[in-house]
């Protein structure tokens, strides 16, 4: 009988989707196996996350828990939809994913947060989270992302109201999951607001780990300047990472960018892709 592998991901929710029966929408969800458990890792933007989890078997009911990576629509406009069909899972997020969120990206000011409908609905099924938990054996929720790169800077183009005055984010509700394992650590970041290299850094020094197996998600690249691109990836030149999964809010210009000079280490994860980062091949 073939192992069980100790950490599988399978993306259910991307912007591309390839495989047949499939659809994309601008959106992440990631599902993660470890043994006897299942996490779901952000939720999509719609109700694409049930369908798309019916044509790859995949069944929601069997969920043991959520991770939301911050309080975009993207991240988290799934979560409706998905207590739907699973009654039972507790939702992690830090309290300020509830804060109210905009953008002018596209010269108009929209709303881009979580609808308060939802907390008020299913207050019950959420769980705050306001430092490192480990959620099953080796895997992490980490809420705090320390700065050691300058350069990554969030966009000034995303808001958040305060006390009634609308200023830039500075994504204090941002977390990201980490799996320790000897062979290195598995990142799964949702849009990296606070930077690719700062969470990278900061699951690094809080795990004691030197190096990653597998870096997966969105990095926020798109539409960043050439500089900024070429800064990440000749500080990714100093970190040990085995294996990219990137997409999202990556933007195809800078995934062709790690293409280019990572190779066959790069891979894009649009709908269906599997990862399994540790002693079975993917």
């Amino acid at each position: 009988m073939m192992a069980e592998p100790e950490l599988e991901i399978i993306t259910l929710v991307e912007n591309l989707a390839y495989r047949q029966g499939t659809k994309g929408e601008h959106g992440l969800s990631f599902l993660l196996r470890t043994p006897g458990r299942q996490i779901l890792f952000d939720t999509g933007q719609s109700d694409l996350l049930l369908a798309n989890a019916r044509k790859l078997d995949i069944n929601l009911a069997e969920v043991d828990a959520v991770v939301i990576s911050h309080g975009h629509y993207d991240h988290v406009g799934g979560l409706k939809a998905f207590f739907g069909v699973n009654s039972h899972a507790p939702v992690y997020i830090k309290p300020a994913a509830f804060d109210s969120k905009f953008s002018r990206s596209a010269g108009q000011l929209r709303p881009t947060g979580i609808s308060p409908e939802l907390l008020k609905t299913f207050s019950e099924r959420f769980l705050f989270v306001d430092e490192t938990i480990e959620l099953v054996p080796e895997l992490y929720i980490i809420p705090t992302i320390e700065s050691h790169y300058p350069f990554e800077q969030s966009s000034s183009n995303l808001l958040v109201e305060r006390e009634g005055q609308l200023i830039p984010d500075d994504f204090s509700d941002e977390l990201f999951l980490a799996f320790e394992h000897p062979e290195g650590l598995t990142i799964l970041s949702g849009c990296s607001h606070l930077g690719i290299l700062n969470i990278c850094q900061t699951a690094m020094v809080i795990t004691g780990n030197p190096k990653i197996r597998a870096l997966i998600g969105g990095t926020h690249l798109k539409g960043a300047s050439t500089g900024r691109i070429e800064q990440t990836l000749e500080a990714f030149d100093e970190l040990s990472v085995a294996q990219f999964g990137l997409c999202h809010c990556t933007g195809l210009g800078p995934y062709m960018e790690f293409v280019q000079k990572y190779g066959d280490i790069v891979r894009y994860a649009y709908v269906g892709t599997m990862f399994r980062p540790y002693g079975i091949e993917t």
